[in-house]
């Protein structure tokens, strides 16, 4: 048994296919090298998969995971962790979703869930105090994720449970389906809903009512409390994102001259002012937060006029605004706020979503594509009805939107024609909110972070929009800047905290702090880094395995040949061989992308040399 506090020391494996349904212990030697969450979800599935499984095959395995910190009052920790072999991407698959979900996981008495096989009709499991069950979801079947978590919650007579789910997307099996939590907490990217919807397992309920016991005493723990509410009371970003969230950088970004524009053609957005943060908050009905976070960095918006009246959601944060909004040209607010209501809903992807149809958007005003493909569509910039329309369709893999439920690489493969240039998207996963070229340490990111091109990998962007002294242009020192954040965040979502953690004034040292205080461990700052490192080195094992290596970290064509056309960053374009070279070198890496048999063996990770090296 586990001997550290913030743990419950148990996992939860249900298999689908046997109905078997047993406790495990949660290793301590798992604790020690990857701290929990993102860590230990990475190393089950790296030991556990066999390489190149089916992502929608029943050997696939998706993981539901916490971190020490998760159900305690140190703020910003209420994330769950949901990982998988991505079904877009071929890779790990590790997100992340707000809300209470994560808390009342711990609460019933488990640090995780390991889901594997499949049902042979669709199932949802329930967990309550400790006890779980698989139950019958055909009555669920085909309904949108807001109606399934009021049914099951009326069906289990008991509205506060946790309740995570997918919808039409999931189970039609989108390559970028959602997992939703709450109506308005997503876990998206990379098609962790359809890896549930291949097992038919339309949801997962938890309700618990125990405690996390923790190490320290509770005045030490109230007092570290106290010690982050104040940093984050002075902080200007925590009041920022009161008030606006993520939006509150899209005027900016457009202002620098990279905001992603008619699917990265352009790097100006003419019509930000009718969807910036401001646009938003004249539509805001109250704020709302995640467990136990005293940010309220979330709003709830509603149209009252107009054609889009009665719409209510959840504000679109800075990536939503952009892939829905700029990246297609779409400055209508209703338009874009039903597509956002639309993609919680049916449960898909945002980012994928508006960038797969920006993709098409391109490849229709080039030519390549026609009315003739589209089922009569006309895939014009800006048309809000067309986007909503497509998104449906995306959704029940309908006529053209079955082409495009692949993704934008997938789909560039079925149309051909040298499509795949306007594809905007690494390793399968379509690239977020901010041109490389504008910016070039989260282009950096985009190549190689372990995910695909996300941008929460390696969260670079924070440093080059608000440091003055790192230059957004430059390339000196890009490499290190990357590899530190991408370990950083490794960390964090071990921990787990809120990725925003870090801007919100969360020092490694308060990490530490607050780590030793839960667990009872002793976690050095410098400890933290060596896991964050540890982990980012076993993904990249992951990956190799699966096939992939250094010529795979790469960026579209059109970052590296085409300067941006005007604003503020006008005729950037990324070095990404100088970036990727540097980069490489501090990570340790061969030429090819290999960690070096000496880094493994440092890391503790010898024991994956020759499924790399064989």
């Amino acid at each position: 048994m586990v001997n550290f506090g913030g743990y419950t020391g148990k996992l939860l494996r249900i298999n689908l296919t046997t109905k078997n349904i047993k406790e495990e212990n949660l290793k301590e030697e798992w604790i020690n090298q990857y701290l929990g969450g993102r860590g230990v979800a990475s190393k089950i599935l790296v030991d556990e998969l066999e390489p190149k499984i089916d992502p929608l095959g029943p050997k696939n395995k998706i993981i539901f995971i916490t971190g020490p910190l998760t159900g305690t009052v140190i703020p910003t920790t209420s994330k769950i962790g949901i990982s998988t072999k991505s079904p877009l991407t071929n890779h790990i698959s590790c997100g992340f979703g707000g809300g209470y979900f994560g808390p009342q996981l711990k609460f019933s008495g488990y640090d995780g869930i390991i889901i594997e096989g499949k049902a042979e009709n669709p199932v949802y499991i329930w967990i309550n105090d400790g006890k779980a069950e698989i139950k019958e979801a055909n009555h669920l079947w085909g309904k949108d994720t807001g109606e399934t978590e009021e049914l099951i919650k009326k069906e289990l007579k008991d509205k506060r449970i946790g309740v995570a789910c997918i919808g039409q997307a999931g189970e039609n099996k989108v390559r970028f389906a959602s997992v939703i939590h709450n109506r308005h907490f997503i876990i998206g990217r990379r098609g962790n809903g359809a890896v549930m919807g291949s097992k038919n397992l339309k949801a997962v309920a938890v309700k618990g009512t125990k405690s996390v016991s923790v190490a320290a005493n509770t005045d030490e723990v109230w007092k570290l409390y106290d010690e982050i509410l104040e940093i984050m009371n002075k902080n200007p970003v925590v009041a920022g994102f009161k008030l606006h969230g993520t939006a509150a950088s899209v005027a900016l970004v457009n202002e620098l001259g990279f905001m992603p524009t008619k699917n990265f053609q352009e790097g100006v957005f003419d019509g930000m002012d009718k969807v910036d943060e401001q646009a938003y908050f004249n539509l805001s009905v109250k704020p709302f937060s995640c467990w136990g976070c005293p940010v309220y960095c979330r709003r709830i918006l509603e149209i009252k006029d107009g054609p889009y009246a009665g719409i209510i959601t959840s504000r679109p944060e800075h990536q939503t605004t952009f892939a829905l909004g700029s990246c297609l040209n779409l400055s209508d607010i209703g338009a874009v706020l039903k597509a956002n209501l639309l993609c919680d809903e049916y449960g898909i992807d945002t980012i994928s979503t508006g960038v797969t149809i920006a993709f098409a958007m391109e490849c229709y005003q080039r030519e390549i594509i026609k009315k003739s493909d589209t089922g009569g569509l006309s895939l014009k910039w800006g048309d809000g009805e067309v986007v909503n329309q497509l998104i449906k369709m995306i959704a029940f893999r309908e006529g053209f939107g079955d082409v495009l439920a692949e993704g934008s690489k997938h789909a560039a493969a079925k149309i051909g024609k040298d499509s795949e240039k306007y594809a905007m998207q690494v390793k399968g996963l379509e690239i977020p909110g901010y041109d490389p070229r504008g910016a070039k340490g989260i282009g950096l990111n985009y190549a190689t972070a372990t995910r695909g091109a996300d941008h929460n990998d390696g969260w670079t962007i924070a440093e080059e929009l608000y440091n003055d002294k790192v230059d957004r242009l430059t390339l000196e020192g890009k490499g290190k800047l990357a590899k530190e954040i991408q370990d950083k965040a490794k960390t964090i979502d071990s921990a787990i905290f809120c990725m925003f953690a870090l801007d919100f004034g969360y020092t490694p040292e308060f990490i530490s702090k607050s780590l030793n205080a839960i667990t009872g461990m002793r976690i050095t700052p410098e400890k933290i880094f060596e896991i964050g490192e540890r982990i980012s080195n076993l993904e990249r094992v992951f990956a190799l395995r699966e096939g992939f290596s250094g010529k795979d970290d790469i960026l579209p064509e059109r970052f590296i040949k085409e300067g941006l056309p005007s604003g503020s960053s006008k005729g950037q374009k990324v070095d990404l061989k100088r970036l990727l070279r540097d980069y490489y070198k501090v990570r340790d890496w061969d030429k090819n992308g290999y960690p070096t048999k000496e880094k493994l063996e440092k890391l503790k990770l010898e024991e994956y040399i020759k499924a790399i090296y064989k």
